[in-house]
């Protein structure tokens, strides 16, 4: 896996204020899986970051792969143990930590994450 590109943490931090409310920065994405990276601005000088990671399940009709679902389910039991709050709506899983201190480390570990679980 080669590194990514570090995540500007000031820029993310201005647009959320400048918003007033959330930006939000999509880092990877494929037919399995969405990861990005947020920030919300509760007040000027109070900004925190959020990591989400969306998890697409198969669609009605769609032939069924036990060996991504296994791995999905995995990845899913490891993330809920991480502290990330699970959702699911239409289709997908949504999964949000929550006032993180390191962004950019949690992305490279939820990375790995995903390559070892072949998602």
């Amino acid at each position: 896996m080669t590194k990514p590109k570090p995540i500007d943490m000031t820029e993310l931090s201005r647009q959320a204020q400048n918003t007033k409310e959330e930006a939000f920065l999509q880092l990877e994405k494929n037919s399995t899986y969405r990861i990005g990276v947020g920030a919300r601005a509760k007040a000027p000088a109070d900004v925190s970051f959020f990591m989400e990671i969306t998890v697409n399940l198969p669609q009605e009709g769609a032939n069924v792969d036990l060996k991504l679902l296994e791995n999905t389910l995995t990845l899913l039991k490891i993330l809920k143990a991480r502290g990330y709050k699970l959702t699911y709506d239409s289709g997908c899983i949504s999964c949000e930590a929550t006032n993180l201190l390191n962004p950019q480390e949690e992305s490279l570990e939820i990375r790995q994450l995903l390559q070892e679980h072949h998602l």
